[in-house]
């Protein structure tokens, strides 16, 4: 199998992890985000991350609907009868979590281009849809936006003060969920400890449970 992400990516970042808790080893190639010619050929035309090439060749896009694919291949990552928790869990990362995250990593994100082509284009597409000079401005709001992702993961750091994982002594889908969010702002200079005093032990459980499936 093989994954193509950009490294940053909250998405990306939680397939990686939901992957290496199935046991399910995949090669992955960090896509150059100028340059996307990669995703074109083996989609026809969808040039977002993640994309996942499985062990059959088959292409799967979108980060939910590879997610489906890897539950179906490793059940106990959302166990019954958890699933809807665990799915509401994930898709509260996804839709809700990765607001005030990714404008907190952003601007760390940009600087990480090693050229300015990739710098600019970055710039551009966040424009186009949150507007002239976003990144600027969530810059310069860091310190709300990180009261506010705070606030959001408070339960989160309460209940993993209490349990190994957020569903119980096994990761779930939920953990990869919040590891990819988390792991996006470790990309972007943000330690995981500001944000709750949980989080850095439990990332080393997720990672160690990546390593050692099962």
């Amino acid at each position: 199998m093989k994954l193509y992400r950009f490294p940053y990516s909250c998405y990306a970042l939680k397939v990686q992890s939901l992957l290496g808790l199935a046991g399910m080893r995949a090669d992955v190639e960090d896509v150059p985000y100028g340059d996307r010619s990669a995703l074109v050929a083996l989609t026809g035309g969808y040039i977002h991350v993640p994309v996942l090439v499985d062990a059959s060749g088959a292409v799967h896009v979108d980060s939910r609907t590879i997610s489906q694919f890897i539950v179906a291949q490793a059940p106990l990552l959302v166990p019954a009868p958890l699933d809807g928790p665990v799915w509401a869990y994930a898709d509260w990362c996804d839709n809700v979590l990765e607001d005030p995250c990714f404008k907190l990593a952003a601007p760390a994100i940009r600087r990480s281009f090693p050229g300015p082509a990739d710098r600019a284009l970055y710039a551009l597409i966040k424009e186009r849809k949150y507007g002239s000079g976003c990144i600027e401005a969530w810059e310069k709001s860091a310190a709300n936006l990180h009261e506010a992702a705070g606030a959001a993961l408070a339960p989160s750091d309460r209940t993993l003060r209490a349990c190994a994982f957020l569903f119980g002594a096994r990761p779930t889908l939920a953990d990869a969920a919040l590891f990819g969010q988390l792991a996006m702002l470790r990309f972007g200079g943000i330690s995981p400890e500001t944000l709750g005093a949980s989080f850095p032990a439990w990332m080393g459980r997720v990672e160690a449970a990546m390593a050692t499936p099962g």
